[in-house]
């Protein structure tokens, strides 16, 4: 029961989290922008957070193309996230202090502390989120054939968070999940009352205290790993907890403005360079750290060994990395200052890579692809609009609520 309501609130979180108003940085990147652009993207994001209601569209994508071994010459997903959302004092209160969360300390903090918050914010937001998937025909019929089940290329879910109350319409996924077989129409949860009465039990102080660096060090060295690979994975867990650390590998640009949903905007975009950050003291560090704490393996490299892979892949970079994009998108309304559209780029054409590999013997001939270009590619993008409109989002008619009180009996 505790595990699944801390379940349930992570996939709310991480979902919520892709929409520009729900947790903004409380320091956005400027880099070497000037004062005045600086200062556009800072109140464009605070303006975000006093938001009472708005609509954002958020698109994923996922494409992974001419690898070798591959079980198909390409695989394209796509998702989508239509979805309103409206927000009273409570919840606008809740979302600035959650906002304010940095590191992993600051969240069992959170939790072990003010708990409520979490009961707050869900107390306090309503949304109505129609989910959608799509797969290429190759991936459809892959799954098709390894689950026994008839994918289809696309299905939708629909969700709507009224009152503390979370609505689901899972009729699409009834094919796929025979647990919905005798599920009709939409069901809900009362999502409040279960978090308050996890809180209550000491659900969130529990989970925090196993978050302590001491409490990990103790799990891990339950599960046989000895304190120098503990203190090692912490390290690496402290470093990239750290996002200052990382501000030496962006810059950041102002672009061309476009046009946005009707209205003039300002474009940045954020890039990351990899192939300087691979090759920095830093990442030296972290991936020593690494091997030290067995994450890597039996068969991890030793010190030696990676010092000389990273000389060699300082001498190969351009060849390695040519095709690597690492970048993030942000569009302010020059008029409105409000944030309308953010997005992220990870793409890698690995064509020169599997060249080079084949010519030197590593890849062998029959498995370099013939198909589909090779190519590793992750991008997201949301587009917001109606900021303040008067929106109303109701309780799907005719649902059927699951109490509380019979969820936590089982």
């Amino acid at each position: 029961m505790r595990a699944k309501i801390l379940s349930l609130l992570v996939v709310l979180l991480l979902l919520l989290s892709t929409f520009s108003t729900a947790f903004a940085q409380p320091e956005p990147f400027c880099g070497d922008l000037d004062e005045a652009d600086c200062a556009l993207i800072q109140n464009a994001e605070a303006a975000m957070m006093d938001l009472t209601s708005y609509r954002s569209l958020a698109t994923y994508n996922a494409t992974v193309a001419g690898l070798p071994g591959l079980p198909v010459d390409e695989i394209v997903v796509d998702l989508e996230a239509d979805a309103v959302f409206s927000l009273d004092e409570s919840a606008l209160e809740a979302m600035q202090e959650l906002a304010m969360v940095e590191s992993q300390e600051d969240v069992a903090m959170l939790m072990e502390e003010s708990p409520e918050v979490f009961v707050a914010f869900y107390d306090g937001v309503n949304f109505d989120m129609s989910l959608s998937a799509m797969g290429n025909a190759e991936v459809v019929d892959l799954l098709s054939q390894q689950s026994g089940l008839d994918v289809p290329e696309s299905l939708s879910i629909g969700l709507i968070m009224v009152d503390g109350v979370l609505y689901a319409d899972l009729t699409e996924l009834k094919p796929l999940i025979p647990e919905l077989a005798g599920v009709e129409g939409w069901i809900g949860i009362e999502l409040v009352k279960l978090i308050a009465a996890a809180v209550e039990q000491g659900v969130f102080a529990q989970a925090a205290q196993q978050m302590s660096p001491e409490a990990m060090t103790e799990n891990m060295e339950m599960s046989g790993i000895d304190p120098a690979s503990v203190g090692a994975l912490l390290g690496v867990q402290a470093a990239l907890a750290n996002p200052e650390a990382f501000e030496q590998f962006l810059s950041i640009a102002r672009v061309d403005d476009a046009e946005i949903n009707g209205e003039q905007a300002a474009v940045f975009v954020t890039s990351f360079d990899i192939a300087a950050f691979i090759s920095s003291p830093e990442f030296v560090d972290m991936v020593k750290m690494l091997a030290a704490s067995g994450a890597l393996g039996d068969d991890a490299p030793t010190e030696a060994d990676i010092e000389q892979g990273l000389q060699m892949v300082g001498l190969m970079g351009p060849m390695l990395f040519q095709g690597l994009k690492a970048q993030n998108t942000l569009a302010v309304g020059l008029d409105s200052n409000y944030v309308l559209a953010t997005g992220s780029l990870f793409s890698w054409d690995l064509g020169s890579l599997l060249q080079m590999a084949a010519m030197s013997g590593a890849l062998p001939a029959d498995m370099m692809p013939t198909g589909a270009a090779a190519i590793i590619e992750f991008s997201t993008e949301v587009t917001n609009s109606d900021f303040d409109a008067d929106l109303t989002i109701e309780e799907p008619a005719g649902a059927q609520v699951i109490p509380a009180e019979i969820m936590m009996s089982n």
